[in-house]
């Protein structure tokens, strides 16, 4: 049975005891906010609480204004990527907190009664519905994040029907340059149809914010039939991210597009089976997006030395943003080319000493996917080199040869979206 956290303040004790009993009604267990978690020692666990829940619902009021708790709660929601459904029960000041930490717009006005019960059990239906949130991750570079990205969720997508989106949010925007022609990545630039114009709220580059939904580009282009409805899309990046990478940009801004970022995902996780965020491999404001909007952490590693050394990094950066202990539950940890016959200078096997090194990790054992990504050609190919008017077609498995990466593909991508659910 999937839990809902109800966020509250005392004065608002009545319409909190209505909105329980209607979600409980609807098949939600409710864990209410209380005074047992709302201590300065009881603080990891209530972040715990939250983070585990599968929902989060708050009862935004005046008196919710004024309270540090509740703000530490929804900000424990926010870091822990939990769907959010609002009810509010009167008017709050323009300068709120909530009003500049949440999307107001769509919340539940508690004034209409029995009816604004039925649309919080309905909006907490909406929000467990839909994708799920992955995100491409590991702190060391080099492991092939971005190519594996493409082609495994092409191959998710072309062998078992299922629906994709991207949202390329690394400043080397490589996974737009390994899909999209120059020509085609500068028309969207100049329609700011690209993620920068997502994270900024006013300004020429900005996109509206009802077009949010609006600015994939699909990538496969030759759908018939039955198939036409299946999405294969791409938020594209753009390298002006980097902006968002220092500290140039104020606290408003970034509190701006994190709203906007969300809100993207949020378009996109309602039309598609899953939603990859490729993230930049280092910890920045970008990264903080990637993490706190992802339902699953995939962390692809090469068969090398230090392959343990940059996961214990990744554990400790989501550690810190979520703010609560992890499982291993959340990550997917996935061997990335196995099997290559090109390595030179180094001795044993480095696929079976990365292999066993990880396997004996106290957390990350339980992450590691048996299935494993071989070395093969069909995936070392520079993008640059196999650019098409069909961006599909780039990928391993639209290419001639390369049987079992293909296969490695198909069988490792279907093991992420189930370890996911």
């Amino acid at each position: 049975m999937a839990n809902a956290y109800l966020a509250f303040e005392q004065a608002d004790e009545d319409q909190a005891r209505a909105i329980a009993a209607e979600l409980e009604r609807n098949g939600w267990t409710v864990t209410p906010s209380s005074g047992d978690l709302r201590q300065a020692e009881k603080l990891p666990a209530l972040v715990q609480t939250i983070g585990e829940s599968n929902l989060f619902v708050v009862l935004a009021s005046r008196a919710s204004a004024e309270s540090q708790w509740l703000q530490r709660e929804v900000a424990a929601a926010l870091n822990n990527g939990r769907p959010i459904v609002i009810a509010q029960t009167d008017d709050l000041p323009n300068e709120s907190w909530i009003h500049a930490t949440l999307d107001t717009s769509h919340a539940v006005l508690l004034g209409q009664g029995v009816e604004a019960l039925a649309k919080i059990a309905d909006a907490a239906r909406t929000a467990k519905s839909g994708g799920r949130v992955l995100t491409m991750l590991n702190i060391k570079g080099g492991v092939g994040k971005t190519v594996l990205a493409a082609n495994l969720f092409a191959a998710a997508h072309l062998a078992n029907k299922r629906s994709i989106a991207f949202i390329d949010l690394d400043p080397q925007h490589n996974l737009t340059q390994y899909f999209l022609s120059p020509g085609e990545r500068h028309r969207i630039r100049d329609r700011n149809h690209t993620i920068y114009g997502v994270l900024n709220a006013r300004g020429d580059h900005s996109v509206p914010a009802q077009d949010l939904g609006g600015i994939a580009i699909p990538l496969n282009r030759a759908r018939k039939g039955k198939d036409k409805d299946i999405n294969f899309e791409l938020v594209a990046g753009d390298e002006r991210l980097f902006e968002f990478t220092l500290d140039t940009r104020s606290d408003q801004d970034k509190a701006a597009a994190f709203l906007r970022f969300r809100a993207l995902v949020a378009a996109l996780r309602a039309r598609n089976d899953a939603v990859i965020i490729d993230s930049n491999p280092c910890a920045t404001f970008l990264t903080r997006l990637a993490i706190t909007t992802a339902d699953h952490i995939i962390a692809p590693v090469r068969p090398e030395k230090y392959s343990l050394t940059g996961l214990n990094m990744l554990e400790h950066v989501v550690r810190e943003v979520r703010g609560r202990a992890l499982r291993s539950s959340e990550f997917s940890v996935l061997l990335n080319g196995v099997n290559d016959r090109t390595r030179s200078g180094e001795t044993g096997d480095a696929d079976a000493l990365t292999r066993g090194e990880i396997s004996a990790a106290p957390f990350f054992s339980g992450a590691l996917l048996a299935e494993e990504i071989p070395y093969s050609a069909v995936l070392k190919s520079a993008p640059s080199d196999r650019l098409a008017a069909n961006p599909i077609n780039v990928t391993a498995m639209m290419r001639v040869g390369g049987r079992p990466a293909k296969e490695a593909l198909t069988n490792a991508a279907a093991a992420i979206l189930r370890r996911a659910q």
